[in-house]
């Protein structure tokens, strides 16, 4: 069995200046600093076998933080856990999206399932490539008979194409699953025949109102 503590990266510039965020390597900032801070402690004791994040900064940082208190376990970069690819939308002011390509901030904003990014990729490239990875890194760690725990640290939009997948959703009802804020964690487990069960969905209570984007920012369901 493997239980897999997935978290999304802490702020970076581009969720505090209201940018899209997908392959950008935007740096994190002191907000997320500070939400680092009570992530490692909210994780200090989580038996953790190995720690696995996506290759971009921000990601990586806060897989770091997760590591804060905790000797000898390994950190793995695993290019699927990347975020979506936007492409030309990369950076882009969410305000602007609707005006430069509104086709494309159409199917965002309304049908997701269906959206494209102008030279990057689609929802449903996305939703295939991190359900492979997740399923790989796991099937990789299975040991029958053996309780494992991981840690899996990724981004927004990837985030939400892995639940609503691994909740037996079509990719239709992605906008059932709600955007996790930064450093919120999802739990799932994994049986023996590779199953896996969600257990927990956004769970971000190590962090105060203020160190909160989605509260701060007023964040919709939408944004990556």
């Amino acid at each position: 069995m493997v239980t897999v503590y997935f978290v999304r990266h802490c702020a970076a510039q581009g969720n505090v200046d209201g940018k899209f965020q997908g392959r950008i390597d935007c740096d994190i900032t002191d907000l997320g600093r500070k939400q680092l801070d009570l992530l490692a402690v909210r994780l200090r004791n989580v038996p953790f076998a190995a720690v696995y994040t996506s290759p971009l900064v921000r990601a990586r940082k806060t897989a770091e933080a997760v590591l804060r208190y905790h000797e000898g376990v390994p950190l793995y970069i695993e290019p699927g856990l990347i975020e979506i690819d936007l492409g030309k939308i990369d950076g882009m002011d969410w305000h602007e999206f609707p005006n430069i390509y509104p086709e494309a901030a159409d199917a965002w904003y309304h049908h997701p399932w269906d959206f494209k990014a102008p030279d990057g990729e689609s929802m449903k490239d996305v939703w295939d490539r991190v359900w492979g990875a997740v399923n790989a890194i796991v099937q990789k760690e299975q040991e029958p008979g053996r309780e494992k725990t991981l840690c899996l640290v990724t981004h927004g939009c990837a985030l939400r194409n892995y639940l609503c997948r691994a909740k037996g959703l079509p990719i239709e009802r992605f906008d059932e699953v709600p955007l996790t804020d930064n450093t919120g964690i999802c739990k799932v487990r994994y049986d023996d025949a590779g199953v896996p069960e969600v257990l927990v969905v956004g769970d971000a209570s190590h962090l105060t109102p203020e160190l909160s984007v989605a509260k701060k920012m007023g964040w919709g369901a939408k944004k990556a």
